[in-house]
């Protein structure tokens, strides 16, 4: 029963997917929360080669994020283990698994040094702490970025008395960057 059309946005990582939307005039998506590799130079070309059209007639942005917020910084540390790891493995080359609790993952960490650099270089794309912090970060990183709107992929693992399907943590990022 639906009354009109969905609006249309390009998501994309890359050059050429900032280029599309651009030469499309349509809204640009940049899926900040898969990569992040290249954000400013897609948002610039984006910006620069955007053609008006029946869409949309100025440039129109937003993000998306990973994040993991908590009632406190150190728990967000805890919670976002689990799908670092799995994006570690994901970048690695390595065998993808079933995700792991908190404790799984705190416990694999413990031995997998291996791991170390690339969740390091996850950590520093994603919004990880305490809720006042985080909001602060991520209002801090759409203003830097100039985007209309910031869409949230809360990413907070499950601790081994938590149902795997349905984190707590995952509504308690949003209920806390919410404010």
């Amino acid at each position: 029963a639906a009354t009109g059309a969905p609006e249309v946005w390009l998501l994309g990582s890359s050059d050429y997917s900032a280029q599309l939307a651009a030469a499309f005039g349509l809204p640009y998506v940049f899926a900040n929360h898969f990569s992040g590799e290249g954000l400013e130079r897609a948002l610039d070309l984006y910006r620069q080669n955007f053609q008006p059209s029946e869409h949309l007639d100025a440039p129109r942005t937003f993000l998306t994020a990973n994040a993991v917020v908590a009632d406190t910084a150190a728990e967000a540390e805890e919670r976002m283990l689990p799908q670092a790891r799995m994006m570690a493995r994901l970048r690695g080359g390595r065998p993808l698994v079933a995700l792991e609790t908190v404790e799984e993952a705190a416990r694999a960490e413990a031995s997998d040094h291996l791991a170390a650099p690339l969740i390091e270089a996850l950590r520093r794309r994603w919004f990880v702490g305490a809720g006042d912090e985080a909001r602060t970060a991520v209002t801090a990183f759409a203003t830097a970025h100039g985007v209309d709107e910031v869409m949230i992929s809360p990413v907070a693992g499950a601790y081994d008395a938590e149902p795997m399907d349905a984190p707590a943590g995952r509504a308690r990022t949003l209920e806390l960057l919410a404010g």
